[in-house]
């Protein structure tokens, strides 16, 4: 019962100070850091996963799907690097594109990626994940990542 009333009282949240943590395992956290936005990276975001247990970290970028209203995160360099910058949206995407599901307190889904400055999603889901970080990396990079939702854990620096 605790959950719900966070997960409300976080609601207003902006992505870029929102945190989360992967339902399934806290090991899992991610949070949204503020990068440039331009038409092609239009959120003005990035995602970072952290993952305790091996310490490594992974960043993404959200784009739309389109037409399609599907949401979609492409993997990325590590964007607090002074070598990073934005990507070519044809550029190199170590890990491929992943699926994003965000949605509300209540899970009612939404329609769009965060934007930086707007309202933190308080539940998302990366269906593709798990692949991503197993199939797609090497062997001694692999990940294991429970195929669940990452829920809104707090809002602040």
């Amino acid at each position: 019962m605790l959950f719900p009333l966070l997960a409300l009282a976080v609601a207003a949240c902006p992505p870029e100070r929102a945190h989360y943590t992967l339902r399934d395992d806290p090991r899992v956290t991610a949070r949204f850091l503020p990068v440039a936005a331009t038409s092609d990276w239009p959120s003005g975001l990035a995602l970072r996963l952290h993952f305790a247990g091996s310490g490594r970290e992974v960043d993404f970028l959200p784009f739309g799907g389109g037409s399609a209203a599907r949401q979609h995160l492409a993997s990325t360099g590590p964007v607090t690097s002074t070598q990073w910058q934005l990507p070519s949206p044809d550029g190199p995407r170590p890990l491929g594109d992943v699926e994003y599901i965000g949605a509300d307190a209540s899970y009612r889904l939404l329609d769009e990626i965060p934007r930086r400055g707007g309202d933190a999603p308080v539940h998302f889901l990366l269906p593709d994940l798990r692949e991503a970080l197993w199939y797609r990396e090497e062997a001694g990079r692999r990940e294991a990542a429970a195929r669940q939702f990452f829920d809104l854990t707090g809002c602040g620096e």
